[in-house]
């Protein structure tokens, strides 16, 4: 008996020495309740389960996360989502992104792997209403501090195209999918090794199952990167500023395979590699198919000389929209003109867009990389709601800009009167992602990175002051270091205004450019934007406006309304085709019998 009391009185002391023992995140999964698993999926090939409200992810097995995209690591991922559903599984690591890459929080791209860390074996995952996909993107948003800004724009662009078709289906190809063709995401807290490193965005990526693409249709083309005049759309090609994503197994002018992180211009018939005596016939239709891929893509960049030339005829503004609509599906470049315009997109005009046919003649475009979005830019600066934007006019928004104004007007006032866009509605996307992260993992986010341009305020230079008359900021030169400025002078420098409070030069303007940000003013820009963007289209809000609907920022997503095809409200469904909305931006097409 004395035995036993002892053995019980060491066990009783021994607990506050285990719980020191345990990691940062062992003890988060303890407070949290998410230490027993009601399904592990570890050795599961395929994980179906619904969108985690704030998921934990713990990488094992890593040094430190990568730098660059060329970085490649190997190690573990274990994935508890809040609902009992757990995973452990190998997993490669690369970084990801472009001018991302430079901040010390950086974004990594995440592949499910098989035993030996093969990505062709890995697990598949199917989440919520995503595709089913083996990899993923994970987002920092270092310069946001609701650190998914972003993901809240994609949510309002979804509901933006709530009564469109699919985009396949405008161009005649009818597939049931779970494609969206631009991303989505939902919070998670990521741990290294037992440590929390930093919340992130779980995103889906742009890949060919996101864009219901066929990766051997010669029709179903797929373009990423620095897409504009000068790469594309002028008339000249550049073929190694952007990528083809699909079709694959293409090849390039000396007859090696195509590879899209290293992009070259694509092999023809021209070329002396176009047939080689050791060609498989698998080979050769693979190099016909580049050869078509390749047309397709030269054919893209002649649109606009074609329709210059025909604006330079005389041609009718009636011809003129016929041809335009001819080499573009119309529909897809005004939600994103209205997208860009109303979230203030500052890097969507040049590069981060997708732009994808599935004809190989008429193009689109969807939104992508929304990090400079809601009056943020790439250096954390917050911009007003009511600063103009420069026109888009980059490729083919040249002609919605000249042709399709009225067109931009009237979607604009069709989606205001459904009720689509709404400062209730956008709003409610961003408190729902805040509700989602927590106070304690933004607490946590706020030490980890305490450099983050949204936490602090600018730091200027001796001779700067910030100058925050935005009034003139269209009209101000950009600062240069050999110049010299007098009092009172003002430059424009990493996207904000400064002041000379004596005669200064060679002195950069600031210390460190940032701004403090916070949910309140979101709230605020977000409602002086809408109301900035209604004055310059000329529209006026009537009390029975869908903008009365209940708020959506419920916890958990629920049906908001359900709407035809044409964008009209119905309480009860009769037979046809309908559009049900839902309250975390997520849409459903429907056949009602």
């Amino acid at each position: 008996m004395k035995n036993d009391f002892l053995l019980i009185f060491m066990f009783l002391i021994s607990i506050p020495c285990f719980a020191q023992d345990l990691t940062e995140l062992e003890q988060m999964l303890l407070t949290r309740g998410l230490t027993k698993a009601v399904k592990d999926w570890s050795e599961e090939e395929r994980v179906d389960i619904e969108e985690p409200r704030m998921a934990m992810v713990n990488l094992t097995g890593f040094d430190n996360m990568p730098t660059a995209k060329s970085e490649e690591r190997k190690g573990w991922m274990e994935m508890w989502d809040g609902e009992g559903n757990y995973f452990r599984k190998p997993v490669m690591l690369h970084g990801q992104g472009g001018y991302s890459l430079k901040f010390p929080k950086r974004n990594f791209s995440l592949q499910l792997c098989d035993g030996l860390w093969n990505e062709d074996g890995g697990a598949e995952m199917r989440i919520g209403d995503w595709v089913r996909q083996s990899s993923f993107h994970f987002k920092a948003f270092y310069t946001d501090f609701l650190r998914g800004l972003g993901e809240v724009g994609y949510k309002v662009y979804g509901l933006m195209i709530a009564d469109r078709l699919p985009f396949w289906e405008r161009a005649g190809y009818v597939d049931e999918s779970r494609a969206r063709c631009f991303p989505d995401g939902f919070p998670c807290a990521v741990y290294l090794n037992g440590a929390f490193y930093g919340v992130f965005a779980w995103q889906l990526k742009k890949s060919r199952k996101n864009m219901n693409m066929r990766k051997n249709e010669v029709g179903h083309i797929h373009l990423d990167g620095n897409l504009n005049d000068a790469n594309l759309f002028g008339g000249c090609v550049k073929w190694n500023q952007f990528e083809v994503r699909n079709p694959q197994q293409l090849y390039v002018k000396n007859g090696s395979l195509y590879d899209g992180n290293y992009p070259k211009e694509l092999l023809d018939d021209k070329c002396a590699a176009f047939s080689l005596p050791d060609d498989t016939e698998e080979i050769k239709e693979e190099k016909r198919r580049t050869h078509e891929v390749k047309q397709s893509i030269i054919r893209l960049s002649q649109y606009r000389k074609e329709l210059e030339v025909l604006e330079q005829q005389g041609v009718s503004e009636k011809e003129m929209r016929q041809e335009i609509e001819q080499r573009y599906e119309i529909g897809s470049l005004i939600d994103y003109y209205l997208h860009y315009v109303l979230t203030y997109n500052c890097d969507g005009s040049l590069k981060n867009w997708q732009w994808f046919t599935y004809d190989g003649q008429r193009w689109m475009v969807t939104p992508y990389d929304l990090d400079q979005t809601f009056g943020v830019n790439l250096y954390g600066v917050v911009r007003p709601a009511t600063l103009p934007m420069e026109r888009l006019t980059s490729g083919p928004f040249r002609w919605i800009d000249h042709y399709y104004q009225e067109d931009i007007r009237l979607r604009w006032h069709e989606l205001r009167s459904q009720g689509m866009i709404t400062a209730e509605r956008i709003v409610a996307f961003a408190d729902d992602w805040h509700e989602r992260v927590g106070e304690e993992f933004y607490t946590k986010e706020r030490t980890q990175w305490s450099e983050s341009p949204c936490y602090n305020d600018a730091e200027c230079n001796a001779g700067w002051e910030v100058c925050d008359d935005w009034s003139v900021y269209g009209e101000t030169g950009a600062y240069h270091a050999a110049a010299y400025y007098h009092v009172g002078d003002i430059c424009k420098y990493e996207g904000r205004l400064w002041r000379a409070t004596a005669n200064v030069t060679g002195v950069k303007p600031y210390r460190r450019n940032a701004n403090i940000d916070t949910l309140e003013r979101l709230h605020a820009w977000i409602a002086e934007r809408i109301d900035f963007l209604d004055s310059l289209w000329g529209y006026e809000s009537r009390p029975n406006d869908m903008s009365e609907i209940a708020d959506v920022s419920s916890s958990r997503r629920r049906l908001v309304g359900v709407f035809t095809l044409s964008g009209m409200k119905v309480e009860s469904p009769s037979s046809g085709v309908y559009i049900y909305v839902y309250s975390d931006g997520t849409t459903k097409k429907m056949l009602i019998r």
